[in-house]
C-alpha cells in the first residue's frame, strides 16, 4: 500500500502533469497542465527560441529528467549526462508527437516508480520529491515563457 506522503507526491506531479484534479490546487491554474500545455502548441511554436531556449528543449530536459528520476527511484545509481538533455531545441511534426508521445510514456513510468519504491528509503523519497520539484520547475517555466510571448 502506498503511504500518505507517496501518494501526495503523486497527487503533486499528476498536478504537473494533467494540470489540478479539481478546485483545490497545489501550485497551477486550471488547465495548467504540462499534457494540455504541449498539445496546444505547433512544432513551430515549440521550436521557437524564447529566453534562451525553446519549449520543446525545456519538453525534451523534462522527458530525459522522466527517465533519470524514475531509474533512479528504482535503485539504478548511473550517473548521466544531464548535458544531454538539452540536446533537442527543434521538433517537426513527427518529432512532436513522438516527443509528447515519450513524455507519456515517461510520465507513467515516473509514477509506477513512485508508487513502489518511493516509501523504501531516503533516497528514493528524495529522489521523488526532486522529480515533483523538477517537473513543477519546467512546467512554471514554459508557461511564462508562453506568457511573455503572447504578451510581446
Amino acid at each position: 500500500m502506498t503511504d500518505i506522503a507517496t501518494k501526495q507526491l503523486i497527487a503533486a506531479l499528476a498536478e504537473g502533469f494533467e494540470g489540478p484534479a479539481s478546485a483545490r490546487s497545489y501550485y497551477l491554474d486550471a488547465d495548467a497542465g504540462l499534457i494540455g500545455t504541449l498539445a496546444k502548441l505547433t512544432p513551430e511554436e515549440a521550436s521557437r527560441a524564447w529566453g534562451g531556449n525553446s519549449v520543446a528543449a525545456h519538453a525534451h530536459h523534462i522527458l530525459f529528467g522522466l527517465e533519470a528520476f524514475a531509474a533512479f527511484i528504482e535503485g539504478d545509481r548511473t550517473q548521466r549526462d544531464w548535458s544531454q538533455s538539452w540536446r533537442v531545441n527543434e521538433v517537426d511534426e513527427e518529432a512532436w508527437q513522438k516527443l509528447r508521445a515519450d513524455l507519456d510514456a515517461g510520465y507513467a513510468r515516473l509514477r509506477t516508480a513512485m508508487e513502489a519504491n518511493a516509501a523504501k528509503s531516503e533516497a528514493q523519497m528524495g529522489g521523488s520529491v526532486g522529480a515533483v520539484a523538477h517537473v513543477a520547475y519546467h512546467v512554471g517555466a514554459i508557461r511564462q515563457k508562453l506568457a511573455a510571448r503572447a504578451a510581446q
